[in-house]
């Protein structure tokens, strides 16, 4: 059966959520679906989506007071075949979709479904109970993820929660960036805020002596800037390469030893750490939410409190010392990205679409 599915995406910066919806939207494409995007029209979002092939609608998405969304979007579902299925990637644009369907000439033609790509308690007052009872379905993207939403015992039918682990498209490995004769490379990617940790593993990066920090991504400036100040500060402003945001970061992670998650709050899931599994990249990362799930201790992974930079130095000290590990850990990197394979989460997201999840 082919299917018609909305996707919204309201964020205004690309990330790990953005990525997440424009592979899924070419692999909708790509098995004969009909799918169109509606954004906030930023640019740095809608670029990627125009570059594979996608012709992004426009909506103010601004939450639960903006009243021009709900009804522009209700005449957009009017007049598309049913069935529809309505992907939101909040709460804040689930509510624009309960909306709009309630706006509808025949609502009951559309699904809506909206995946969690953070780790928080949900909310638990009236409003919120509505908006729940009017999903058809909550996906969370790790169980750390559905744990962190129950935590506040929200009233919300258990049926309609489902765990799906992300995953990446597959492709051939691209060839690795050049790179400086016995350099121990280790590589960063991922938006540049506290959040992330790179001022920890700054800190470790200064207790190792001859290991090379890769950054790829962008951010905050005034955090950036504090980490310039602190590279300076720790005599390590020569040994950070800032690469700025890259269009694919496989030739990177193909280049490098070590990657490094080293986040300062509980990552929900991490596209970046599976990412550096496929290239068969040893991970040293932080001990906390879904990268527990991602990464094996011990195996593929070395998982340490996070915040410790000593521990994160002691981390990377190990495995630039001993090369038989890092290919090792290599083996294990790569048979542990196969547990997350594309097919397996595109079945388990088309199955909840025609509610074949339930």
């Amino acid at each position: 059966m082919t299917m018609n599915v909305v996707q919204l995406v309201s964020n205004r910066v690309w990330g790990g959520g953005e990525r997440y919806v424009l592979d899924l939207c070419k692999a909708l494409r790509d098995h004969g679906h009909s799918v169109a995007v509606i954004t906030r029209g930023k640019k740095e979002v809608d670029s990627r989506f125009v570059e594979a092939g996608f012709n992004p609608g426009r909506l103010p998405l601004r939450g639960r007071f903006d009243f021009i969304s709900p009804v522009v979007l209700a005449r957009v579902l009017n007049r598309i075949e049913a069935p529809v299925v309505v992907h939101a990637h909040n709460f804040k644009d689930a509510d624009t979709a309960v909306r709009a369907r309630r706006l509808m000439s025949d609502p009951s033609k559309v699904r809506i479904v909206v995946t969690r790509h953070l780790i928080k308690p949900a909310s638990t007052g009236a409003y919120a109970r509505e908006l729940y009872g009017a999903i058809d379905d909550i996906i969370f993207v790790s169980d750390a993820a559905r744990q962190g939403f129950l935590s506040s015992k929200p009233a919300v039918d258990a049926s309609k929660l489902h765990v799906v682990h992300n995953a990446l498209t597959p492709g051939s490995a691209p060839a690795p960036m050049p790179r400086k004769d016995a350099e121990i490379r280790v590589v960063f990617a991922g938006r540049i805020n506290p959040e992330k940790g790179l001022d920890t593993l700054f800190q470790a990066i200064s207790d190792v002596p001859g290991v090379n920090l890769y950054i790829a991504g962008s951010g905050q400036a005034r955090y950036v800037g504090t980490l310039l100040r602190l590279a300076a500060r720790l005599g390590i402003a020569d040994r950070v390469e800032w690469l700025g945001q890259l269009p694919d970061v496989r030739p990177l992670f193909e280049s490098a030893d070590i990657g490094a998650v080293p986040s300062v709050v509980a990552e929900s899931f991490s596209l970046a750490a599976l990412e550096m599994l496929q290239a068969g990249l040893p991970v040293v990362a932080s001990a906390t939410g879904g990268l527990c799930e991602v990464l094996e201790d011990g195996s593929s992974a070395i998982l340490v409190p996070q915040g410790n930079a000593p521990a994160l130095a002691e981390a990377i000290s190990r495995l630039a010392a001993d090369k038989a590990l890092r290919a090792e850990m290599a083996a294990a990197a790569r048979k542990r990205a196969e547990l997350f394979s594309y097919d397996r989460f595109y079945d388990a997201i088309t199955d909840i679409y025609t509610a074949n999840g339930r």
